[in-house]
């Protein structure tokens, strides 16, 4: 990832990476539950394209977090936020509770015969318990989208940075 190979980043960037980490985890759990409403009724094998998209967009999440993490635990310790220190204080804790959540969807859906409605509404709820982990990025976020236009050129360099190293998975 390119942007752990900066020496440093400001509060702003670490801010940035945040935003993006929790859209792009959100496109994510959202495309994966598209995929899964796609495949119900259907038995294990009978759509395999489908099939291909929720196991690429469920562990697409998991990389999301993986690469989050990084950033967190590479830039965190030495970032002060004073707003928000939950954001890094927590994110390793908050990491493992998603990798968890999703863990145990993964089980779920590996585990079942046929992709039934029960499955897609299990999922659906677990996808939304884990974004909920992660309140504090989104109020984060929600409120830097907020400045538009007037956000710091750190906050959208370091978010696009992000998005691109994401990209380049």
């Amino acid at each position: 990832m390119r942007i752990t190979r900066l020496p440093n980043i400001s509060a702003n960037q670490l801010l940035g990476c945040a935003a993006a980490f929790v859209d792009s985890l959100s496109g994510e759990l959202h495309a994966a539950l598209i995929a899964l409403r796609r495949l119900e009724g259907k038995g294990k094998g009978d759509a395999f394209a489908y099939e291909m998209e929720l196991d690429a967009r469920r562990y697409g999440a998991l990389i999301v977090l993986d690469r989050w993490s990084s950033v967190a635990g590479t830039f965190g310790p030495h970032v002060t936020l004073a707003d928000r220190p939950g954001i890094v204080e927590s994110a390793a804790e908050r990491v493992r509770s998603a990798e968890e959540i999703l863990a145990r969807v993964n089980q779920l859906i590996d585990g079942a015969a046929r992709y039934d409605s029960e499955l897609a509404e299990a999922c659906a709820v677990a996808f939304q318990t884990l974004q909920n982990v992660f309140t504090e990025e989104r109020a984060a976020a929600e409120q830097w989208a907020r400045l538009g236009p007037m956000q710091p050129e750190e906050y959208r360099e370091a978010r696009r940075i992000f998005l691109e190293d994401l990209a380049a998975r």
